[in-house]
């Protein structure tokens, strides 16, 4: 028993020193951790993405030289020249004239050596600066509908000059660029090779119309359109898919704060989220830029869609549909991508959820814009005669339609088409 007291206190000690190293242990333990990869979320996309200046694109280049017009809407053509401007560099951007008169504007269009590219809608100057560099860190808040380039001096000089004029604002712009003739001849000179005779039509105290001199042959195409599923869009656009409902009856989609409907006969969706209406002023140059990111997030640019209209005011942008080169209407079925820019995203989103997949193709021959012209009652109340197709779903083939090209005048930013047969003998109808 004498042994016990010193046996107690062994057993003690021990455990006071286990406790320490235990302790000890803990504290310096480094647990050897595996690095834990973020789960990727994989993007939903209906198309394949774009830049900006793929959509601020004219509908036609007119030059002047020698007396004469000649004029393109050549998807070719075109990018040739936006492809040449991109490569230039703008010195100062100076303010030259306000209360622009049309008679001006005519006067600048018909000048000699000057080549005018027409755009859909007035395009904000520093939305454009995605197409042209300019040398100035911050730009106006102007916007044109014309662009003007002016070759008069580039063989004393090697500049061109680069004029914007806004056609609602009557305002003018200019710049100057370093280009010399060789890369002129190879550029903007070569773009316009294969450009048709135009004559401009004028019209008092109006802005003239250009079109082509000549009857025009353009290809009639028969398509059989692929279809984006409404339930990929409804997976796009609402922020989590897994709560929306659907009925099937009125073909709508709700999540109890943002809806969608789906049309099956236009074949177009339209969504809406309410809580974004905004009475908010936004610039229009951050419109398109807010709608354009939204659009193209989703590869929504699922075809030739180009800027052609806006109503800042009420936060609206929209993207026309082209094809080779001349605009897409119809009166069965959309042709546009309208967005709606509400507080901090999209308040409304209205769009078509075809593309055109196959294709069979025919020639047909249409008269001058000069014919055309001279059947019309009156010029004046007309923004624009332009060409371009109409698109019709075949009655009797489903996915099946046809684009047939056709003369169209333009009001307010819709084009009506013009019917092919005489009405009254003497004037064109619409249709």
């Amino acid at each position: 028993m004498k042994h016990v007291e010193q046996i107690k206190s062994f057993v003690l000690f021990l455990l006071v020193f286990l406790s320490l190293i235990l302790t000890f242990s803990i504290w310096n333990y480094t647990p050897d951790y595996q690095n834990i990869e973020d789960s990727q979320v994989e993007q939903i996309t209906v198309g394949a993405k774009k830049e900006l200046q793929d959509v601020l694109i004219p509908y036609r280049i007119l030059s002047h030289q020698n007396g004469s017009f000649l004029g393109t809407t050549s998807s070719a053509a075109i990018n040739r020249v936006m492809n040449a401007i991109k490569d230039m560099d703008a010195l100062e951007l100076r303010y030259l004239q306000g209360n622009l008169s049309e008679e001006k504007i005519n006067n600048m269009v018909h000048s000699e050596n000057q080549m005018t590219l027409f755009f859909p809608a007035e395009v904000p100057i520093n939305v454009f600066r995605s197409v042209m560099k300019f040398n100035q860190s911050e730009l106006p808040e102007i916007a044109f509908s014309h662009l003007l380039i002016d070759w008069s001096n580039l063989e004393q000089t090697n500049t061109l000059e680069i004029s914007f004029i806004s056609k609602e604002k009557q305002t003018l712009y200019s710049t100057v660029v370093a280009f010399d003739e060789q890369q002129f001849e190879s550029t903007f000179m070569k773009a316009i090779q294969k450009s048709v005779p135009y004559q401009e039509i004028e019209r008092p105290n109006n802005l003239s119309l250009y079109v082509p001199s000549n009857p025009v042959n353009l290809v009639q195409y028969t398509y059989y359109i692929d279809e984006i599923s409404p339930e990929t869009f409804k997976d796009i656009l609402f922020n989590d898919a897994n709560i929306v409902q659907k009925n099937n009856d009125s073909n709508t989609y709700t999540d109890g704060m943002a809806m969608m409907t789906s049309d099956s006969g236009t074949k177009t969706i339209n969504y809406v989220y309410p809580a974004e209406e905004s009475i908010v002023e936004i610039k229009h140059s951050e419109l398109i830029e807010d709608s354009y990111d939204f659009i193209n997030e989703h590869g929504g640019l699922t075809g030739d869609y180009r800027y052609s209209d806006s109503n800042v005011p009420s936060h609206i942008i929209e993207y026309q549909l082209y094809l080779e080169g001349l605009p897409v209407y119809s009166s069965t079925t959309s042709t546009r991508i309208v967005v709606t820019w509400g507080g901090n995203q999209v308040f409304e989103y209205k769009r078509p959820y075809y593309s055109f997949g196959v294709s069979e193709s025919s020639t047909r021959q249409l008269p001058s814009g000069v014919e055309i012209a001279e059947t019309l009652k009156t010029l004046q109340d007309i923004d624009d005669l332009i060409l371009g197709y109409q698109l019709t779903p075949d009655p009797l083939k489903s996915k099946v339609y046809t684009l047939e090209p056709g003369w169209f005048i333009i009001r307010d930013g819709s084009g009506s088409r013009l019917s092919t047969e005489l009405v009254g003998g003497t004037q064109y109808g619409l249709e």
